[in-house]
């Protein structure tokens, strides 16, 4: 009963129905097909009319997520081509300026060309340590990114008017290894053109992990100053963001970025479920509890999971019923993980 009465208050606020919402996975592979098949079929009015709808009505996904940026990932080889082979950055980068010619004025449409070109690069440069690439591998990865900066800069007065171009920017001065003065007026730049696109802030935590030469004390300090800018209308929800996304690189970075902020995660919890009580952010609010071992928080957060817990938010099958398990009965000692 002791425990009812303190969680209630949260409860009441943020209790919504929950249940007629949108799958926060379905909705975000909607938006992901519709730009393939546009892309494909050369219907470049049609992406510059979901771009330009995202972007200045400033759309969000059930979870808050910006749809401008699911529309951006729907620019990925593997969605344009599951049987992708080299051949086809060739039919994707030519597909991209077929669209700027015919819309000259689209910044989408170059964002994308920057997009092919970072495809290409990766592509070329395969998933090994860079001291084991091939000179081959190095030299077309390079290049290719070179070109995309190269870009990206030429179209920055005519596209940055999008902030994913800030975003793609942010990758340039990470994978460029840009002091952190240059790079942090980057961000800065960014945050005043478009304080709330969150996908600026999570390439800037992905510079500043410690395992990418960064360190905790740098990736903090991004997550705070990006909670600055977006606290007037989102509270503290993005240190929930933040090292949500920082944890995603697995349970080193779990125990390392999350769990020591967990109090400064937890309130970023609550501001976020309580703006965007989708079952996506709560499933991740109930798991992150469970793991920070804050039974009271879980038990909130589960008891408005809808039916049965996402899947795809969970570490592995079942981890909810043993958090749950845990939760509700402290005498029997449930280790959870």
């Amino acid at each position: 009963m002791r425990l009812l009465l303190l969680v209630l208050p949260f409860i009441l606020a943020i209790v919504e129905p929950t249940n007629a919402r949108a799958n926060e996975i379905a909705q975000r592979q909607i938006i992901q097909k519709a730009v393939a098949s546009a892309f494909i079929n050369g219907r470049f009015d049609e992406l510059d009319t979901m771009a330009d709808q995202f972007r200045t009505g400033r759309e969000r996904t059930e979870s808050g997520v910006w749809k401008l940026t699911v529309f951006y990932s729907g620019f990925n080889y593997a969605l344009l081509d599951p049987n992708y082979s080299a051949a086809s950055f060739d039919r994707f980068e030519a597909q991209t300026l077929a669209w700027i010619k015919a819309r000259p004025n689209s910044p989408a449409a170059k964002i994308a060309y920057a997009l092919a070109l970072s495809e290409r690069a990766w592509f070329l440069r395969g998933g090994d340590y860079y001291n084991k690439l091939t000179d081959e591998q190095r030299l077309g990865y390079v290049k290719y990114l070179r070109k995309r900066r190269d870009h990206l800069l030429a179209i920055k007065e005519e596209a940055s008017k999008d902030p994913h171009w800030y975003a793609l920017m942010v990758l340039v001065a990470m994978e460029e290894s840009w002091p952190d003065q240059t790079f942090d007026r980057l961000v800065a730049e960014a945050a005043e053109r478009e304080p709330y696109y969150y996908q600026t802030y999570f390439f800037a935590i992905d510079r500043n992990l410690p395992q990418w030469g960064g360190s905790e004390e740098k990736m903090n300090a991004v997550v705070a100053r990006a909670t600055d800018y977006t606290r007037e209308l989102d509270g503290d929800s993005f240190k929930a963001r933040g090292y949500w996304y920082a944890s995603s690189y697995g349970r080193t970075a779990f125990d390392r970025e999350l769990l020591p902020n967990w109090s400064d995660v937890a309130q970023g919890f609550q501001d976020l479920v309580s703006r965007y009580p989708d079952q996506w952010n709560l499933n991740a609010y109930a798991k992150f509890s469970c793991l920070a071992k804050d039974r009271t928080r879980f038990l909130v957060a589960y008891s408005l999971i809808k039916v049965r817990a996402m899947a795809e938010v969970w570490d592995y099958p079942g981890q909810d019923v043993q958090c749950a398990a845990w939760a509700m009965h402290p005498e029997m000692n449930i280790e959870v993980k």
